[in-house]
C-alpha cells in the first residue's frame, strides 16, 4: 500500500485561488480551491516545474456584458486563454503542457424541477467551455474529475503537476467555503 502525503505536509508555499482568479508560477508552490459549478483547469510544465490553475463562474465572454468589471479569469474561455498567455510570455509553448480539468458540479439536482435543473447547470455550460477554448489550441486534459452532483476542493502543485482532489458533500462545502472566507477576512 502506498502512502502518500497530505498537501499541507510538503511545507511548501500556499495560495488560494479564488473565484475569477488565475495563478502561475515558475517556483514550487501549492495552490488551492474549492469549485462547486465553477471549472478549474491546472497547467504543468513538467521540464520548466511551472505551473498554474484557474477558477472560472461562468462560461464565456459573451456573459461579460452583464458583470462588465469582472475579471478575465472569471470565464473559463478567457482564463485558457490568460494562463496560455502567461506560458508562453515565460517561453513555454501550450503545446508542451499537461492539462487537467476539474468542477462543473450541478449543486442544484435535487433542489429544482428537472427542466430548471438543466436550464440553470451551468457548470455542465463551464467545463463545455473550458473543453472548447482548451481544443481550440491542440489542448485535451490528461485527465478530468467533472460534472456529477459534489464540490471539490484541489491541491495542485505547480513543480510536480499533483493533484489533491477531495468531493464535497453539501455540508463539507460549506465548510470549506466558510474556512475560506475566515481565512480571507483575517489576511491568510
Amino acid at each position: 500500500m502506498t502512502i502518500f502525503p497530505s498537501p499541507e505536509s510538503l511545507q511548501l508555499p500556499l495560495a488560494h485561488v479564488s473565484i475569477g482568479d488565475c495563478a502561475f508560477a515558475t517556483r514550487a508552490m501549492l495552490l488551492t480551491t474549492v469549485l462547486g459549478s465553477c471549472v478549474s483547469a491546472t497547467f504543468h510544465h513538467p521540464a520548466r516545474r511551472a505551473g498554474g490553475m484557474f477558477h472560472a463562474m461562468l462560461p464565456d465572454k459573451s456573459l461579460r456584458r452583464h458583470t462588465t468589471s469582472a475579471r478575465e479569469c472569471t470565464f473559463a474561455d478567457l482564463a485558457v486563454e490568460a494562463m496560455l498567455e502567461r506560458f508562453r510570455a515565460a517561453g513555454m509553448p501550450p503545446r508542451e503542457l499537461e492539462v487537467k480539468l476539474f468542477g462543473g458540479a450541478n449543486t442544484l439536482q435535487e433542489s429544482y424541477a428537472p427542466d430548471l435543473r438543466e436550464m440553470l447547470n451551468v457548470g455542465r455550460k463551464n467545463v463545455e467551455s473550458a473543453l472548447a477554448a482548451l481544443a481550440r489550441h491542440g489542448l485535451r486534459p490528461k485527465s478530468r474529475d467533472v460534472l456529477g452532483g459534489q464540490g471539490r476542493k484541489l491541491y495542485f502543485a505547480t513543480a510536480t503537476g499533483e493533484i489533491w482532489l477531495t468531493h464535497l458533500d453539501q455540508e463539507l462545502m460549506r465548510k470549506a467555503l466558510f474556512e475560506r472566507a475566515q481565512r480571507k477576512a483575517g489576511g491568510l
